[in-house]
């Protein structure tokens, strides 16, 4: 006769005897590991009916004997707080039922997960029911939701080349040298010639969460097309711009300009100076002394010699510009100042200012340089130009390969410098706020005031006037306060981003000034960045 009883309905074990009327088992332990040894022996054992049976009792009648169970498997489901990730959990079966499919499934639902339900992942995660031992307990993402993908902004691809895409690709001579003087004919276009391609912005795709909810895409930005001196859009096509004029392409951010060109071999006493409404390409030297300004580009593929240049566009000096040699607060022989990049091959005392980025190819020599973005000192990824004495005046960030120089030779750097522009805007909201905040006050007292007053026409157009008052205080508050939460934003960006980093290696003599954190160098140091970390400067080392 069998020692156990097993009820398939209920999972429940019982004794078939009980162990005084049997004699068997003798002890609680002998009946414990009778269990064990048993096809019972994933059963959840009730420890404490299988400690009754062997206590001494005059009742034996009321003691169970039931002296284990079956339990079924046991699934639940959790959602992050995101509600993107489900993540189910199963303690296996201990000699019970295991979760199926159905099972699985439903329990999702009942957690509210309708959309982004694996089939893979969830057959895998049951399968290990079958490869883990009974009892233990075991996690798995079983559905993913689909975050939204914002829109792309607009897009503007150029067509055309420009004279500062032909400097970049001189002519070839025989012997396959290259001739950085010769650049062939210059480009121009006529009317009809496609300029640019606008790309429309995209709506992005919707998202959604495991419950379904569907996440709404952010639209990219639909800028359009801008026209021009000498541009149009074409008739048939609006997202097309094309010539509408001879002329140089110069290209612009959200679009190309179109413009007269003048030409010269060389400009010296001979030509006289120079100021046109359009672009200049000088394919020889500017001499000392002379001065070109233009409405559109520069481009001078030779030297630039103590002269001044100014543009509305940009200004390319392929192999340099070199000014005299001067003392301390005396004027440079040679300045250049552009709207937009400024790319040189070489400059030397010269005073040199750009509204967006500054790109020099070799070396910069005492000179004083300036950028509203960039400056660059060296080509490639890596810049390896120097910076040897002078003064940068401003900029956002600096790339070098060397600054300063090994004899300690003076140099100073100054990044970050709208700081004290926006911090004194800051203050000036700050305190703009307390005046509208005082004047709030004596309104809303006057208000006070007037409400004890007898009724009257009078009372009534005063107290009109007052609320009409306040309102307009009210206004005017909060205009100044998100002003001051976007000067603040503007402050934390630029320090954020403004860093000089140095390539190759830094030499003594160096003075670096980020918003108005200074810091003296006297010694050489091995490549690293320079930035502002809580109001300091810091210098960060590249290792490997």
């Amino acid at each position: 006769m069998s020692l156990f009883v097993f009820d398939e309905p209920s999972g429940q074990l019982s004794l078939s005897g009980h162990p005084k009327d049997t004699g068997f088992p003798a002890t609680s332990a002998q009946l414990i590991e009778l269990i064990e040894q048993s096809a019972y022996a994933d059963f959840d054992i009730l420890h404490a009916n299988v400690g009754k049976l062997f206590n001494p009792s005059n009742d034996q009648a009321k003691d169970s004997l039931l002296v284990a169970k079956a339990a079924d498997a046991q699934i639940s489901v959790r959602i992050d707080d995101n509600n993107m990730l489900a993540e189910a959990r199963i303690t296996t079966a201990r000699g019970g039922k295991m979760i199926n499919m159905d099972q699985a499934k439903a329990t999702l639902a009942e957690a509210g997960v309708v959309r982004g339900i694996n089939q893979s992942a969830l057959d895998k995660f049951l399968g290990q029911q079958f490869e883990l031992p009974s009892g233990a307990t075991y996690n798995a993402i079983v559905a993913h939701g689909q975050r939204a993908k914002d829109g792309s902004d607009a897009r503007f691809v150029r067509l055309c080349m420009t004279a500062q895409d032909r400097i970049l690709s001189p002519q070839e001579k025989e012997g396959g040298k290259v001739d950085m003087r010769d650049l062939g004919a210059i480009i121009t276009v006529s009317p009809g010639t496609p300029l640019m391609k606008r790309i429309p912005a995209t709506l992005g795709e919707a998202g959604f969460t495991v419950f379904g909810d569907v996440l709404q895409p952010k639209p990219g930005r639909d800028l359009e097309l801008e026209v021009f001196d000498g541009t149009k859009l074409d008739p048939s096509d609006s997202n097309l711009l094309i010539a509408d004029a001879k002329g140089v392409p110069v290209a612009l951010p959200r679009g190309i300009r179109v413009d007269d060109v003048l030409c010269y071999e060389n400009i010296d006493v001979t030509t006289g100076h120079v100021e046109f409404d359009g672009s200049v390409i000088v394919s020889g030297d500017i001499k000392d002394g002379m001065r070109v300004k233009a409405s559109g580009d520069i481009t001078v593929i030779g030297f630039v010699e103590s002269a001044t240049l100014e543009c509305e566009g940009a200004i390319t000096i392929v192999l340099g510009a070199i000014g005299r040699k001067r003392v301390e607060n005396e004027a440079f022989s040679c300045e250049i100042k552009a709207k937009r990049t400024i790319s040189i091959g070489y400059a030397q005392y010269c005073n040199i200012h750009s509204d967006q980025d500054l790109f020099i190819d070799r070396q910069a020599l005492h000179c004083d340089l300036s950028a509203r973005r960039l400056i660059r000192v060296g080509k490639g990824e890596t810049p390896r130009g120097k910076i040897i004495g002078g003064h940068i005046l401003d900029a956002l960030r600096i790339e070098t390969g060397e600054l300063g120089a090994p004899s300690g030779t003076k140099t100073r750097i100054s990044i970050a410098q709208n700081w004290h522009t926006l911090r004194e805007k800051q203050m000036q909201f700050v305190e703009f706020e307390k005046i509208l905040s005082a004047k709030a006050e004596a309104v809303r007292q006057a208000k006070k005031k007037a409400a004890k007053a007898a009724p009257s026409s009078k009372r009534d157009a005063y107290l009109q006037k007052l609320v009409n008052s306040e309102k307009q205080l009210d206004l005017h508050l909060a205009r100044n306060r998100r002003n001051v939460v976007l000067v603040k934003q503007k402050i934390n960006a630029l320090l954020k981003t403004s860093r000089v980093k140095v390539n190759e290696l830094m030499h003594p003599g160096v003075e670096l000034k980020i918003a108005r954190d200074c810091k003296m160098f006297s010694r050489i140091y091995p490549p690293h960045l320079l930035k502002l970390d809580e109001g300091k400067i810091t210098q960060q080392f590249v290792t490997g």
